[in-house]
């Protein structure tokens, strides 16, 4: 049997990054070839693609177009630049894309009092953009909804009510289409390799802005000072930076306040960039206290004991069901279980879905960009563990094409694979690439960040 426990480590230093890769204008353009493929397999005249500032990443993928303020609509006909239809602020951002596209001015999804009076109605709009009053139009939501969350039989769809009643008025027939860039078969869910360079770049700065808040952890400190050592440089955020502490509990999804930690705090923190998130949570204690090796030994070497399964079993092909079987087994025989799902799919937004349920099955192909987000939930409720990173899966194929259009992320890949061997005794499959610094190393006592937990 495997023997989990803590190890004094010297921590790898954080990677010097060189300017982080741009995604090509041929990359957008054949991602529209393959929309434009399956709208046409789906009968489709249209595609209309609903963007705001939290649900930017269907249209982002698309053409780079991520709204600010204000709700949007990317138009895709079957041939053409795509439409971009947005506000009075956001209009602004088109010329900017990755891509060129065309603006149409859509002045009701505008702030509120903002003028009105050049082209309030979304039905002119659409009109304007070339989708035609008796056109077949796909709708494509912010997430799929489920059968299971509707009332009677009827479609539905994540978009704003008084949007939906304007589209559906305008178009002779509207469906979901939602499937066509999210889910599992989405086309989101298959990243390309320069799409897996940019997320590691961001990954590891994500990842790095954690390890510098856990070095200024000290009791005294308040969350705010130790967000503010994080060094954050402006790149767009996943979700908001999160930085909180507490006696009892920790809620780890709170934003950073001037509270001051104290010894034998909980703690969690976590910054997710367009690609990639880290996170750790643990205790605000030294590794030889003795409160230290009793929280270690019912929680967090458990914990890190599935976590350490969970990378060592994933790879191309594995069954993504099993593994949340898996988890759920190794977390169950320390009384502990996962709260969501244990891992997910990562895009540019936080989460784009979760093949890791079990009892069902669905094979991990390559390309797939991951999350290892397993947050333990035990009988204490003030237990609190967390060591998330990112990754991908890549088949020969892809290694060698990443090996050779991006060398620079390809060693520091190669580097954090011998690390997670060499330091935290994890062997990752050949198809597994490690996406943030120092991955999966857990402090087993936050006040000594250098002795993690590892496996003999």
């Amino acid at each position: 049997m495997r023997m989990i426990g803590p190890r004094a480590i010297e921590l790898p230093a954080l990677s010097a990054l060189e300017p982080e890769p741009l995604l090509p204008a041929a990359l957008y353009e054949r991602r529209l070839r393959a929309v434009r493929a399956r709208m046409d397999d789906l009968g489709l005249d249209a595609l209309l693609v609903y963007a705001d500032r939290e649900h930017y990443a269907n249209g982002a993928f698309l053409t780079g177009f991520d709204p600010r303020f204000e709700e949007a609509l990317i138009a895709i006909l079957p041939a053409g630049d795509p439409v971009v239809i947005t506000g009075n602020e956001s209009v602004s951002l088109v010329p900017f894309t990755a891509i060129p596209t065309t603006a149409v001015l859509c002045q009701s999804l505008s702030l509120p009092a903002q003028a009105r009076t050049e082209r309030p109605l979304l039905t002119d709009a659409l009109a304007q953009a070339g989708v035609g009053v008796d056109s077949v139009a796909g709708l494509v939501g912010w997430k799929p909804i489920p059968a299971g969350d509707r009332l009677g039989g009827e479609a539905a769809f994540a978009v704003p009510q008084f949007m939906h009643a304007q589209i559906a008025s305008h178009c002779g027939r509207l469906v979901d289409a939602t499937a066509v860039l999210m889910g599992l078969h989405g086309l989101r869910a298959d990243s390309e390799a320069d799409q897996l360079a940019l997320n590691e770049h961001r990954a590891t700065r994500a990842s790095q802005h954690v390890w510098r808040a856990l070095e200024a952890v000290r009791p005294g400190s308040t969350e705010l000072e130790i967000a503010a050592a994080m060094r954050l440089d402006g790149l767009a955020l996943a979700c908001h930076v999160m930085c909180t502490s507490g006696a009892d509990t920790v809620a780890g999804m709170r934003s950073p306040t001037d509270r001051p930690l104290a010894h034998g705090d909980r703690f969690s923190t976590a910054v997710g960039l367009w690609g990639g998130l880290t996170s750790r949570a643990g205790r605000l204690l030294h590794a030889d206290e003795a409160e230290t090796e009793a929280f270690a030994e019912r929680f967090l070497a458990p914990y890190f004991g599935a976590v350490a399964t969970w990378y060592e079993s994933v790879r191309v092909g594995a069954d993504a069901g099993a593994i949340a079987a898996t988890a759920h087994a190794s977390l169950a025989e320390a009384g502990l279980r996962p709260l969501l799902n244990p891992g997910h799919l990562v895009h540019l937004d936080e989460w784009l879905d979760s093949p890791f349920v079990a009892g069902q099955s669905f094979a991990l192909p390559s390309g797939t960009a991951l999350q290892c987000d397993i947050i333990p939930v035990g009988p204490r409720p003030g237990d609190a563990a967390n060591v998330e990173d990112g990754l991908a899966l890549a088949d020969e194929e892809l290694r060698a094409e990443l090996r050779s259009r991006h060398p620079a992320m390809w060693a520091r890949v190669e580097r954090r694979r011998s690390d997670m061997r060499d330091l935290l005794g994890i062997d990752l499959h050949e198809d597994v690439l490690p996406f943030s610094d120092r991955q999966a190393m857990l402090p087993v006592g936050l006040l000594t960040p250098g002795i993690v937990l590892g496996i003999d």
